[in-house]
Order: C-alpha cells, then sequence, then structure tokens
C-alpha cells in the first residue's frame, strides 16, 4: 500500500513538472509574438524608408527638424531646411517622410501680408512697451541699475 502511494506521488509530480514546462515554453512563444516579432517588423519597415528616400521628399529627422531632401548617398541625406540652408544628417536621422497633410499642420504657412506689421501696429506696440532699462520694481528704483541681480562668471 505504501509503495502505491509513493508511485502515484512521484507520477504525479512528474505531471507537473512537464505542466511548468509547457507554460514556459508558451510563455516565451507569447512574448515573442506579442513583442519581438513586431519590433523587428517595424524596424524593418524605418530602414526600408531611410533607404529609398529620395531627392523631393519632405522628411522629419529625429530631433524634429523639417526639411527636403536635395541630395542622397549610402550614408547621408543633404536637407535644405529653408531657401539656401543645407544640412547633412546621416540616414538613420531620418523619422518620417511627412506627407503632404502632415506638413501643413506642422508648418503654418503664413501669408506676406499677415507677417508684415502695419505702421500703426508698430506703434501700438511701441506704445505698451516700457522703455527698455527703465522698468521699476516696485520701490522707484530701476531695476537694472546698480549691480547686476546675478554674478557673471
Amino acid at each position: 500500500m505504501l509503495a502505491t502511494a509513493d508511485v502515484l506521488a512521484q507520477e504525479s509530480a512528474g505531471g507537473s513538472n512537464i505542466m511548468f514546462l509547457v507554460m514556459i515554453v508558451g510563455f516565451i512563444a507569447l512574448m515573442y509574438f506579442v513583442m519581438i516579432r513586431p519590433q523587428k517588423k517595424r524596424q524593418r519597415e524605418q530602414q526600408d524608408m531611410q533607404n529609398t528616400v529620395a531627392p523631393g521628399a519632405r522628411v522629419m529627422t529625429i530631433g524634429g527638424l523639417y526639411g527636403t531632401v536635395v541630395d542622397s548617398d549610402e550614408e547621408s541625406v543633404t536637407l535644405e531646411a529653408s531657401d539656401d540652408t543645407f544640412l547633412v544628417f546621416a540616414r538613420q536621422a531620418i523619422a518620417k517622410v511627412v506627407t503632404p497633410a502632415e506638413s501643413e499642420t506642422a508648418e503654418e504657412s503664413v501669408s506676406e501680408e499677415e507677417a508684415t506689421l502695419s505702421d500703426e501696429d508698430l506703434d501700438k506696440l511701441r506704445d505698451a512697451a516700457p522703455e527698455a532699462g527703465t522698468e521699476e520694481n516696485g520701490d522707484g528704483k530701476d531695476k537694472h541699475a546698480g549691480k547686476p541681480d546675478r554674478k557673471e562668471y
């Protein structure tokens, strides 16, 4: 009778070891399909995008700079950030190719008329702004008169 109980105890312990191994293998497989595989796919898509970017494409760098690709080679791309401002970046610095809809939201297009202040607007701004260096701090003294607020090193 004692021998039968020992045999049953050993069989049940062996069954739990197999179940434990099945759970570990299942967990590793789940992690692969949930985390590792999608990340590798995103990396592959990012690398393909960086390798196929061509002159004329509007791109955003990982630093947030928007520019138009004007030249490229195997290792670097040259972007035109504004008129006659050219910057050279490594291909890996390109975060994404910007679609026309995104470029409109990323950059506000302001007409020259809207960007130019009229003489009346300039006069209003000059009247509203206090003279430089005459700002008072409440006790009647100039804020910047005498010693500076902090020591310069």
